[in-house]
Formats: structure tokens, sequence, C-alpha cells
């Protein structure tokens, strides 16, 4: 074991020779007794310090690695990156099936409705008729933490959310008294995480509920003479968040500028306009039971519509006449909708913004928030280009991210550019994985209302269609100065600071993850108890601790603060609880290097 009080006397560079050259003999390794601590079952072995076998590098490289490719990792998902290496790792979780959460949603619905049956009568409309109650934010947040901590593509879960937060839609607008929609939109992302992202912009473009949020649901074609235009929003979203930026891009990510050192944009607001003619047309295919509409029309309101099934194009509703592109690309005139809408996708996914635009983003919210232009430039590539002659491929860009060099070359951990904090919903994640929690029920519903009040965060709640925070945040003082930007510190202020502080105490030290009043048996604990057992020294259970938080990387500085607080604990269990609200607070946890 890494950290127990073991004496190892060792020749190094005799041994190192012994270990290059089985021929070399009288060299002589000792090492002290086997060590086993009273009233403990545990022995640390000499011999394993000596083969090595008592070291942990593999596993704190895995847990590092796990707060990249997942949302953290307890002590089963380490050992099993150690034992197969990272790239096989990804393999593995690109092979299994994902676990989609519209699913869930539909099972925790009925639940919900047993236990609460007076909140889910069926709503009425004036004229006295029914529409039934559909699930609402509420269900999706119970079912998005159900299936996180029952499924084992915790990759994919990683990615679906990172992608939520690049083509985002939320909870924070109508949109939260329609959870079939949000959860069928969050699918989308699951479903397309390892395959193209040319699929994924069709499949947005094609999503009710995206269609609602950038208000292009029921868009129709201009009529001038009643000043009616096509809606510009989902256009200019559409190019400026979601493809291509808002300034031309080398390969590498830096701005392309003109010869007056000028930035060149990607596009101005004629190209909006021109855009918005494409995306019209577009209406809900299908309505939800009820007994006023029997059948979707172009004009069908969200109270009736499917959010759940892809947008129909109503060919009349649709601009008909030619729309002019970036660089002089023209959509004939009098072509179908979808053919339109089909041509446009595949312009913008085909520009060359898209490979650096996106895979920066996705290397921030992975890895980290400074990445050079080398790393940028690679993941490009792998977008251009997957070695097969494939554009989009998503498995080559998240491999490009989470191999490469700068994210896995420990020696770059303490680099100036190197680092980002981590968001706060992800340490809450982490946390919960790497601890465990359990419930009377055995069902794990967390509706996310403490959690959001709290961290400002939670799936699908984003404040804007801009995300929680902007990838080109710079807070004021040596990081501005230096000329870095820090995105999630967006979110790091003086309330949220301390709110989190609050929160990281209610589940670290009072060991609640969430609490339900009037069903205690769906109550959420952590579960320390798998723990007990190390925290009877105060030495073991921070180096556990180090393990799974910090991987390793504990400094001696924290260290002491944090032995020095639980040291004044006699009770494991204080110490255990104490020692883990306290590297969760830590500078060394909450920044991922």
């Amino acid at each position: 074991m890494k950290h127990l009080f073991i004496i190892v006397l060792i020749f190094v560079f005799p041994a190192f020779l012994l270990s290059q050259n089985s021929n070399i003999s009288n060299i002589s390794v000792m090492t002290s007794s086997d060590f086993s601590p009273d009233g403990w079952n545990k022995t640390a072995s000499g011999i394993k310090t000596v083969n090595g076998a008592g070291l942990e590098a593999k596993q704190d490289e895995a847990s590092r690695f796990l707060l990249q490719a997942a949302f953290g990792g307890n002590m089963n998902m380490i050992n099993k990156v150690a034992d197969m290496g990272f790239e096989n790792w990804i393999d593995w979780q690109m092979s299994i099936e994902p676990t989609y959460l519209l699913p869930k949603v539909d099972s925790i619905f009925e639940l919900y409705k047993k236990l609460y049956p007076e909140k889910v009568k069926p709503k009425k409309t004036k004229k006295g008729r029914e529409i039934p109650v559909r699930p609402t934010q509420q269900i999706v947040s119970f079912a998005w933490w159900e299936n996180y901590l029952n499924s084992y593509d915790v990759l994919r879960q990683r990615v679906a959310f990172a992608l939520s937060e690049i083509l985002v839609v939320s909870h924070q607008s109508k949109l939260r008294k329609f959870g079939w929609g949000t959860a069928s939109y969050y699918d989308i992302l699951l479903k397309n995480a390892f395959g193209n992202f040319r699929d994924i912009l069709d499949d947005v473009t094609y999503s009710p509920v995206m269609g609602y949020y950038l208000t292009y649901l029921s868009n129709p074609k201009a009529d001038p003479e009643h000043n009616i235009h096509p809606d510009e929003n989902y256009a200019r979203e559409l190019m400026q968040l979601f493809t291509i930026g808002l300034y031309k891009l080398n390969n590498d990510g830096s701005i392309v500028t003109d010869e007056n050192g000028t930035p060149v944009p990607t596009y101005d607001n004629d190209d909006i306009t021109e855009f918005a003619k494409i995306f019209t047309g577009l209406g809900f295919s299908d309505v939800v039971e009820n007994d006023d509409v029997q059948q979707a029309h172009f004009k069908t309101g969200i109270r009736y519509g499917d959010f759940t099934k892809p947008l129909k194009m109503y060919q009349y509703w649709h601009e008909k006449g030619e729309k002019h592109l970036l660089d002089g690309y023209i959509i004939p005139a009098g072509q179908n909708g979808k053919k339109d809408i089909e041509q446009t996708l595949d312009h913008l996914f085909n520009n060359p913004n898209v490979g650096p635009f996106i895979g920066k983003k996705l290397i921030q919210l992975l890895v980290k928030s400074n990445p050079s232009p080398e790393y940028i430039s690679a993941v490009a590539s792998a977008f251009n280009d997957n070695g097969n002659g494939v554009r989009g491929d998503m498995k080559a860009v998240i491999k490009a991210i989470l191999l490469n060099p700068e994210a896995r070359d420990c020696s770059l951990i303490d680099g100036d550019n190197n680092g980002k904090l981590l968001e706060p919903f992800v340490r809450y994640v982490h946390f919960t994985t790497a601890i465990g929690v359990f419930s009377p029920s055995g069902d794990y519903f967390n509706n996310g209302k403490y959690a959001y009040n709290n961290l400002r965060q939670y799936p699908l709640q984003s404040p804007t269609v801009f995300n929680f925070f902007l990838p080109d945040f710079q807070p004021i003082g040596p990081i501005e100065e230096a000329g870095l930007v820090a995105p999630e510190f967006q979110l790091h202020n003086t309330q949220t600071s301390i709110l989190y502080l609050n929160f990281i105490n209610k589940i670290a030290v009072n060991g609640i993850n969430f609490k339900n009043k009037k069903n205690p048996e769906y109550n959420i604990y952590t579960d320390y108890d798998w723990l007990m057992e190390d925290a009877q020294d105060s030495e073991t259970i921070i180096n556990k601790l180090d393990l799974l938080f910090t991987y390793g990387t504990l400094s001696e500085e924290s260290r002491e603060i944090i032995k020095s607080a639980i040291d004044q604990y006699a009770n494991p269990e204080d110490k255990l609880h104490l020692a883990a609200y306290l590297i969760m607070i830590s500078p060394d946890y909450v920044i991922l290097n």
C-alpha cells in the first residue's frame, strides 16, 4: 500500500540494473516486516513495495482520466480503467448500448402518479375537455439522476452532458412543462454522442424542443403585406453557437484576420436573414392524446403537440425562393423544404470552421480551459477526417480529445495554461459516484431543486442558450492579465461560493443527498460504510480520498490542514465525514489539472 509506514531500503541503481538484466546477481533488496495496525484485518506487505504491486500510479492516472471521461469514478471504475488502459476502456465504453432518458422518465412518471395522484389530474381546456398531465422538469431531473447512477455507459453520458452545454435547450422556459420532449431531446445527444456530428445537426434541427426553444416551430414564410418575416433565432444560433462561430478560424483555432489585423466574420445580418428562410414550414408531426385535436397541422400549439416526434415539413408554409448562403452558395428556388434543410446543414457541416470550433468547445468542457493550438488542431483534424475519409466522426473526436498528450501527460499538470475549474454539478455527481449513495426504497430520485439552487447548475437548466457560462469568460485578475480564459468561473461568485460550501457540508458531513419529506423511504443518503475501516487512521483515509478525488496530487499543505482538522476527532465516522468535506472544497480538488 502506497502511504503506510514501511521502511524500504533499496540500492536504486543496482536494483534498476537487476530489472533490466536477469543475469546480474549478488544484489540484495531489503524491506521492513509486513505491517498490520492494531485492530485491523489489513496488512501492508513489504514485498508489494519492492515489486511495485503496492504502488498506485496507474490508479491515480485512471482517477484523473475519469474526471475527464466521466463524472469521476469510484474504486471499481478506477481499477477497471487501470487494468484495461485508456484506449481499450474508451473502445469498450463506445460499444455499450445507450442508457436512454425517456424510458426512465416514463417509469418514474408512473411511480410518481401513484405517490402523488393529486398532482397529476388531467388539465381542463376552456371547453371543459381533458388533456392528460405530462411529466415535468421535476420528473426529468429525477430520471437523469436515476439514469446516471444505474448506467454503465458513463463516457456516453458525460459526452451527452457536454453536448447539452453546446446545443442548449432549457427547462428555464415553458419547456419545463413538457418533460417527454426534453427527455427525447437529451436522448438525441445520447444516441449521437459516438455517431456523426452531421446526424446531430439533423436530429436537433427537427426536434420540436429546439423548434420551440429557438422559436422556429410553426415559423411561416414571409408575408410582407402583413409584416410577417421568417424568425431568425435558430438561423443565428445554428451558426454562432452550434457550428461555425463568429469568426473564421484556422485549423488550430486561431482567428483569421484581414490585411488590417481585423478578425474576419463568418457571417453577417444578411446571411442570417437568408438562413432564416430555410427553417420555415416546420410544425408538429403528431399530437398527444386529448379530446380537442386529433391530427397535427402547421399551427398546432404546444399544449397539443407531441414533442417526442420529429418536426414535419408543411410545404405550403415554406419559403420557396432562392436562399443565398455563405461564400456564394445558393439553395435553388422551388425545392422541397426538407431538401433545403438538408443542403443547408451539409453546407454548414462542411465549413472548415466546424472542426476547430466544436473541437475546442469539447476540449474545454472535458479537459482544460486553454488548449494549445496544437491540441485544437489535432482534434479538428480528427473531426475533418477520422483516418478513413469520414468527416464528423464523434468517436474519432472524443478519442483525439481524451488521448492527446495534453490531456494525458502528467508532467503538464503544473503548467500555467493547464487545468480548469470543475463545474459544480460535475463535482456533485463525482462525489455521489466516488463515495456512493443508498436509499431505503432502492430508487435514487432526486429532483435537483436543492442542487440547482445552490450550484446554479443542473442538466437542461441553463439560464440562456449561451449555456451556464461562456467559453471565453475571463475572471478579473491574473487569469485575464495572462490572456487566459476560465469559463466555469462565471458560475463562481460571492454567493455561489458560499452556497457550494453549505451544499457540500450537507451531503458530506450530514450525509443527506436528497430528502423526501412526504415519503422518507425515498431519501438518499451518502454511503460511507465501505470506507469506515480506512477511517480509523487519519493518514489512511486521506490517502483513499486523495486517490478518489485528487488522483494522488493532494498538496502537503492541504494534507496537513485536513489531517490537523480530523485528528481532533476520535470517532472514525466524524473523521471520514470531515475529511470528505474538506477535500471537496480544497483547491486541489476543484481545479482539475
